[in-house]
C-alpha cells in the first residue's frame, strides 16, 4: 500500500500531466485561490522555506496561466525536460502535501451528512440556505474565497442562492454542473437514482455535464425541470408546487414505479424495503398527499395497487407476501 507521500506525488503528477479528477481539480483550485487571496491561510511549517512557498505557488500559477492560453513551446534537451518535469512535480507536491496539513478554521471543506428520514437546513459563507433531505451529503468550502461559490452535492437538496452577478454560485454533482446568479431551485442526485433531476422555482439556472450529452449551457425558467439519464436528457413543464415538494412535507408521485417510490419513502422515513412479489417493482402509482405515518402512505397505496399486503417490522418494510395477513399500523 503506497504511503502518503507516495500518494501525494502520485497526485501531483497527475495535476502535471493534467490527468487529475474533476473533483481534485476543484479542490486543488480551490485551495489555490484562498492561498492567493490570504498568504496566512496554511500554517507555518519549518520544513518548507517561505521562498520554497514563492517558488510553489509561481509554478502552480504557470500551469493554472497555461491552461488558459497557449504558450509559444521550446524545444528542450531531454536531459532538461526531465529535469524542469521532476522540479514541477516537486513542487506540486510540496503544494498538495501543504493542502493535506491541518489548516486555520478560517478555510476548510465541510462535510455534512443528512440520515435517511431526517432533514437539515445549513446557511453557506454568503449566506445563501441550502435545506438537505434525507440520505444526502454536502460538501463546501468554510470560506467562499476570490468570490468561488462551489459546493459538492450527493442527494437531494433545495437551494435559495444570494444574488451575486460577479460570483456564479455552482452545484456540483456525479453528473452535472448547476451554475446560478442568484435564485430558488431543487437539485435531485441520489447515487442509486436512474436520473438526476433539476427543477425551477425563481430565477434562472444554467446546467452543463461533463461533455458528454449537453453541448452547451441548457438554461431554465421557473417551472421548468431538466431530467438527466444514461439515455439522454429531457426537459419538462411542472407546478411550481411540485419543485419542492419535499420541502413542504408532500409526497407526489406521477407515474413512478413502486421501486422508485420506495426509494423516496426510504429517506423520507428511514426504513428499507423487501419486495417479495418481484411484480410489484414496475407497478406505478400516481397520487399527492401531506407526509403522514408511514403505515397510512402504505395503506394508500395498497388500496391503490390492488391491496397487496405489506408488513413493517421495526425499521423493515416488506412488501407483497402471500403470508402477510396483518398490516402494521
Amino acid at each position: 500500500m503506497a504511503t502518503k507521500d507516495e500518494q501525494l506525488q502520485e497526485l501531483a503528477a497527475r495535476y502535471a500531466a493534467g490527468q487529475c479528477t474533476p473533483e481534485e481539480l476543484r479542490r486543488i483550485n480551490a485551495w489555490y485561490e484562498c492561498f492567493e487571496t490570504n498568504g496566512k491561510v496554511l500554517p507555518p511549517a519549518d520544513e518548507i522555506s517561505r521562498a520554497a512557498e514563492e517558488a510553489t505557488l509561481a509554478a502552480l500559477t504557470q500551469i493554472r496561466m497555461g491552461e488558459r492560453k497557449r504558450r509559444i513551446r521550446q524545444l528542450w534537451l531531454p536531459l532538461m525536460k526531465l529535469a524542469a518535469v521532476l522540479l514541477l512535480i516537486s513542487s506540486i507536491t510540496i503544494i498538495i502535501y501543504r493542502a493535506a496539513q491541518p489548516v486555520p478554521v478560517s478555510w476548510q471543506w465541510q462535510e455534512v451528512r443528512v440520515a435517511p428520514g431526517a432533514q437539515k437546513q445549513l446557511t453557506m459563507p454568503d449566506g445563501s440556505v441550502i435545506s438537505l433531505n434525507g440520505g444526502s451529503s454536502i460538501r463546501y468550502p468554510s470560506t467562499f474565497c476570490s468570490g468561488r461559490r462551489e459546493i459538492e452535492l450527493q442527494g437531494e437538496a433545495f437551494f435559495e442562492v444570494v444574488h451575486d452577478v460577479k460570483h456564479p454560485f455552482i452545484v456540483h454533482t456525479r453528473q452535472l454542473n448547476i451554475q446560478v446568479l442568484g435564485t430558488s431551485y431543487n437539485v435531485q442526485a441520489y447515487p442509486d437514482d436512474d436520473a438526476t433531476k433539476v427543477g425551477v422555482l425563481t430565477g434562472r439556472v444554467g446546467v452543463t455535464d461533463h461533455g458528454k450529452q449537453i453541448p452547451k449551457a441548457v438554461f431554465l425558467t421557473p417551472g421548468q425541470q431538466l431530467t438527466y439519464a444514461q439515455t439522454g436528457f429531457s426537459r419538462s413543464t411542472v407546478a411550481l408546487a411540485a419543485i419542492n415538494a419535499w420541502q413542504q412535507q408532500v409526497l407526489e408521485f406521477k407515474g413512478e414505479t413502486m421501486e422508485q417510490i420506495s426509494k423516496v419513502l426510504a429517506r423520507t422515513y428511514g426504513v428499507t424495503f423487501v419486495f417479495k412479489d418481484r411484480s410489484l417493482l414496475n407497478k406505478r402509482f400516481q397520487f399527492r398527499s401531506k407526509k403522514e405515518s408511514l403505515a397510512n402512505i402504505l395503506k394508500l397505496l395498497s388500496i391503490t395497487g390492488g391491496n397487496f399486503p405489506y408488513r413493517i417490522t421495526g425499521r423493515q418494510v416488506i412488501l407483497g407476501a402471500t403470508d402477510l395477513n396483518t398490516r402494521s399500523k
